[in-house]
């Protein structure tokens, strides 16, 4: 089963949008680029009738509902182009190992002569950044690195304080922090402040470090200098939940963070529905014993999405103090098998979500 893609979003069409500065940009985990390793499990998540739509444009579909997604430079130009013209500023990769099939897509992104149309910064776990032991210092080869990546031209970067500050959100997890960092949050602040010093020398200045930990991240965010957000919202599991009551959920949620007195960067949501893991557990998240096969929230309209990203963007304006950066977070831009996704799809062709943002966000 092939399905052919309609036109995705014209930068035509942004001519009549209002316009606003907040930099917008979307949670990237790609296992949708290479039949390969675990992004093999992902895409066997997908491979039903219920869901089978929502995998990327560019996948096919047997007979059977078994998807198979094998992007190429096409693809990833198309995925810029679409990005773009709906107004989103950035997109923020899970980063894994490079011999990875999730690393396929930033490769590809890194090729492609139109990467400058949208920006690009890190999401990374506490060990993408640390060493085993602390003490080695092998830390310091991980921070050259990300020094590297944050003087390319098309790294996001934001101005609270000083101009020029690369965007950094880090996924918190206590266990990492014992493993890679000694269990001392000041380990971790001695290696930002080395990443700090490498990115003075070369013209920049120190990173906008957003800890993803939701409200819990209040302390480590207060002793880096940055700012918390969190991977998805806060909200309670709820029987065949309307989208309306993620929405109220997630608004609250970012009232929370503001409440700890830190600096925030809002999460929104396009919605949440983890059945096909469920039904398809994959190695890394263990299977749910007698999961609730109703416990979803459905997927956002294009009109209730919009609604969303408007109060998004009037809350990050309301509260300039709190949300400095004036970043915005979406989840997702293409966590096709749980939750919800921007990137256009086989269930959606046409990038109707794309359409209805483009608005709010160009």
């Amino acid at each position: 089963m092939a399905v052919t893609l309609g036109s995705f979003v014209s930068f035509a069409r942004l001519a009549s949008a209002k316009g606003t500065d907040v930099i917008a940009g979307a949670i990237r985990w790609d296992a949708w680029y290479k039949q390969a390793d675990s992004s093999i499990a992902a895409q066997h998540s997908l491979s039903s009738a219920r869901y089978y739509k929502r995998a990327p444009f560019w996948c096919s579909v047997s007979a059977d509902s078994q998807v198979d997604c094998t992007g190429t430079a096409a693809e990833m130009d198309r995925e810029i182009h679409s990005a773009a013209a709906c107004g989103l500023k950035y997109w923020a990769f899970d980063w894994y190992a490079s011999d990875t099939s999730f690393r396929v897509a930033w490769n590809l992104y890194q090729q492609s002569p139109d990467r400058n149309l949208i920006n690009w910064c890190g999401l990374v776990g506490l060990g993408v950044l640390g060493s085993v032991p602390f003490s080695n210092n092998k830390w310091q080869e991980n921070m050259h690195e990300w020094a590297q990546y944050m003087q390319q031209p098309n790294y996001q970067k934001v101005a609270v304080g000083v101009l020029n500050r690369p965007l950094l959100y880090i996924l918190w997890d206590d266990n990492q922090l014992k493993w890679y960092f000694g269990n001392d949050v000041h380990n971790l602040r001695k290696a930002i402040d080395f990443l700090s010093e490498l990115l003075v020398h070369a013209g920049l200045h120190a990173p906008y470090v957003v800890i993803l930990h939701g409200t819990s991240g209040a302390s480590a965010a207060r002793g880096l200098g940055g700012a918390i957000s969190n991977y998805i919202s806060r909200f309670k599991p709820e029987d065949t939940g309307p989208y309306l009551d993620l929405d109220r959920q997630t608004r609250e949620f970012w009232k929370e963070m503001m409440d700890t007195g830190e600096q925030i960067v809002p999460i929104a949501m396009v919605g949440w529905d983890t059945r096909a893991r469920q039904e398809r557990p994959v190695p890394w998240d263990p299977a749910t014993p007698n999961p609730n096969p109703r416990q979803y929230y459905a997927l956002a309209t294009p009109t209730e999405l919009a609604a969303h990203l408007q109060a998004a963007v009037e809350f990050i304006d309301n509260h300039p103090t709190s949300c400095p950066s004036r970043v915005l977070l979406i989840y997702s831009w293409d966590e096709c098998d749980e939750g919800g996704a921007l990137v256009p799809t086989l269930g959606d062709p046409t990038a109707a979500y794309l359409t209805a943002i483009a608005p709010i966000i160009s």
